[in-house]
């Protein structure tokens, strides 16, 4: 078998044509090799002889292994796009993100359509198909981190950080907006953008410790959710919000709603507005003047609470609203598992309770309960 200089030696002697169609058809061919390859592993798969041993036989990761079988068995209800894939006309990504987008019904369309996306567009269509739950936005929460360092050799503090969808949406824009206002001296060249951003950050450590004049007085983060016709909410490019995160912002942030079609283009634009009346919000705070949670005692960066929430038919009146510190907003329905019950206008009139002790069997809601804890 010839080495790899001398196929190199044979090729250069080949036209830019002659390569262009040598390489197109090595492509078609690795793509219809790899259908071969999910054919087998469909057919071992109903053998139950496939498992995450193949990762060490194949060299790729655990997730490869079980991310192709399931895409084996997707591909026996879509044989448009099987066919598709066979004619060597789509990627293994491509393929990998259709089957979790198209159904029966479908088929035929996509099979059509997905050689011609990105395999990020197939992933975010799919994802959008599907609103995250609740648990799966706590998981997001629970895992926010900051870490950071001194470099010995660098002499700079060194880090990394991952924030959840809002929180992330929230820092990205109080960031953007700090980095816009550094504009340069006329006629100077603006400085580069990941050095603008490192400025903003320490402008927000300025404006924390009371300074007046930072650059970044006065800036207010502004999300802006998009609402497709059909699907979930999103708040940054394949960033989908859950339901009970919508209800959230309706009563703890003024929202400027965005409007798309399928494409992504902007159909329409709401004026920033607030489900929660600043005056309503006013009697909340006045009547609790800190976190109901029984013990809590933090008296700011207070955010009001629907115990029975909206996205469950709560009302947003006072008797159904209270404040909650930041931390235990998130354990609260729902969000988390525990529900804040009771009489909001009496000192002793809150208890806190799991929800499934609380909730109606009947109708899978919180019942809110008038009158002090027993």
């Amino acid at each position: 078998m010839s080495g790899w200089a001398d196929e190199i030696d044979d090729l250069r002697c080949r036209s830019l044509a002659w390569l262009q169609e040598a390489r197109a058809e090595a492509v078609r061919e690795q793509r219809r090799w790899r259908m071969r390859e999910l054919a087998v592993t469909r057919v071992l798969d109903e053998r139950g002889s496939v498992d995450d041993t193949l990762a060490a036989t194949d060299g790729v990761h655990v997730r490869d292994v079980r991310a192709g079988v399931a895409t084996a068995r997707a591909l026996d209800d879509l044989p448009h796009i099987a066919a598709a894939a066979a004619a060597g006309c789509l990627s293994d990504a491509q393929l990998a993100a259709v089957v979790e987008l198209a159904d029966p019904t479908t088929d035929a369309e996509w099979a059509e359509r997905a050689p011609r996306c990105a395999p990020a567009d197939l992933a975010r269509i799919a994802r959008a198909r599907r609103a995250p739950t609740a648990a799966e936005t706590r998981r997001r929460f629970e895992a926010r981190h900051l870490r950071f360092w001194w470099g010995r050799e660098s002499g700079m503090l060194e880090g990394r950080f991952a924030l959840p969808d809002l929180q992330g949406a929230e820092f990205e824009s109080a960031i953007t907006q700090i980095a816009e206002r550094m504009r340069p001296a006329r006629g100077q060249i603006w400085e580069r953008w990941d050095r603008r951003a490192a400025d903003a950050l320490v402008a927000l450590v300025h404006r924390a410790s009371g300074d007046e004049h930072t650059v970044a007085a006065g800036v207010v983060p502004k999300v802006v959710v998009n609402v497709p016709t059909q699907g979930p909410a999103e708040v940054a490019p394949g960033v989908l919000l859950s339901a009970e995160q919508v209800a959230q912002l309706r009563g703890n942030a003024s929202v400027e709603a965005v409007l798309v079609d399928e494409h992504g283009d902007v159909l329409a634009t709401a004026r920033a507005t607030s489900a929660l009346s600043d005056r309503r919000r006013r009697q909340v705070v006045a009547r609790d003047g800190k976190c109901r949670w029984p013990g809590c005692e933090t008296r700011h960066g207070l955010q009001i609470h629907h115990m029975v929430p909206g996205s469950w038919a709560g009302p947003t009146v006072v008797a159904n609203l209270v404040t909650v510190c930041a931390p235990h907003h998130r354990r609260l329905v729902p969000h988390g598992d525990l529900a804040l019950l009771g009489n909001p206008a009496l000192p002793d009139g809150i208890r806190l309770e799991r929800w499934h002790d609380a909730c109606d069997r009947t109708t899978g809601t919180v019942r809110s309960r008038a009158g002090p804890a027993p």
